[in-house]
């Protein structure tokens, strides 16, 4: 069975189409989905629809959290200054461009996800397993965290999102795997990335994608909507900078 997993879409609509594209390529029995279709982005009905009516199961994200409560903050690590604000206006924005339909289906998500296929056992969460939403599992985690975090898991493979990075772990016999992000890459190239895992009679491999869209419309469309203009940079930088800097020239010219 093979089977495509999602993550960190960030209403970014030109991102998934391509993904959802390159994916009807591959034969894929599956899709599932490790939360934050919203944020950031400037399509998130859109995004949100597509999910809906893909029927793709998803969980809870900490953005889809936020926006489908209608709070103030996602609980992101922003640093103190500029990209705080970048943070609190994108959470403005999106909660106030997203239908009331689509925030109660984000509120319905369910925080973690365990499903068996062929007899592996996968869990799937945003953050990590102890803290759903919040932590970053990134690929420098040390090996201590990383035992702690899966000592008590029930499950062959953890799957989670929420940090934009591809990684692959391997501890105590359990692998846990971050497909990246869809809409909002951080590892500086400006494309969308998921994974695919591939189960046969209780054996599985793994692999990563790199899918090319349209940075371009979505850029533009950054702007249009008045989405502030750092989170436009991001998507064209593919990874994320020092926003401070990036507040001091805000005539930023596009070459994508």
């Amino acid at each position: 069975m093979k089977i495509a997993f999602i993550s960190d879409i960030h209403s970014n609509l030109e991102a998934l189409n391509s993904v959802l594209e390159n994916i009807k390529k591959r034969n894929i029995d599956k899709i599932y989905c490790l939360g934050d279709l919203v944020g950031y982005g400037p399509n998130p009905n859109e995004v949100v629809e597509i999910i809906r009516n893909m029927k793709i199961e998803s969980i809870m994200g900490n953005y889809d959290d936020a926006i489908g409560f209608e709070k103030e903050s996602c609980g992101c690590a922003y640093n103190p200054g500029r990209e705080t604000e970048v943070g609190d206006e994108s959470i403005n924005w999106t909660i106030k461009n997203t239908s009331k339909e689509n925030k109660e289906f984000l509120k319905s998500l369910p925080m973690k996800k365990e499903i068996e296929v062929e007899g592996v056992k996968i869990l799937l969460v945003h953050g990590s397993p102890l803290n759903h939403l919040l932590e970053y599992v990134k690929p420098n985690i040390t090996s201590k965290r990383l035992k702690e975090l899966t000592d008590n898991v029930n499950a062959d493979i953890i799957i989670n999102g929420h940090t934009h990075l591809m990684m692959a772990k391997h501890l105590n016999g359990k692998t846990v795997l971050n497909p990246g992000s869809v809409g909002r890459t951080k590892d500086g190239e400006p494309l969308a990335t998921y994974l695919i895992l591939n189960v046969e009679n209780g054996v599985y491999n793994y692999e990563f994608i790199k899918v090319q869209y349209d940075v371009k419309t979505t850029v533009e469309k950054i702007i249009k909507v008045g989405l502030p203009v750092e989170l436009a940079t991001v998507l064209a930088l593919g990874r994320t900078f020092n926003m401070g800097e990036g507040r001091k020239n805000k005539n930023i010219e596009f070459k994508i």
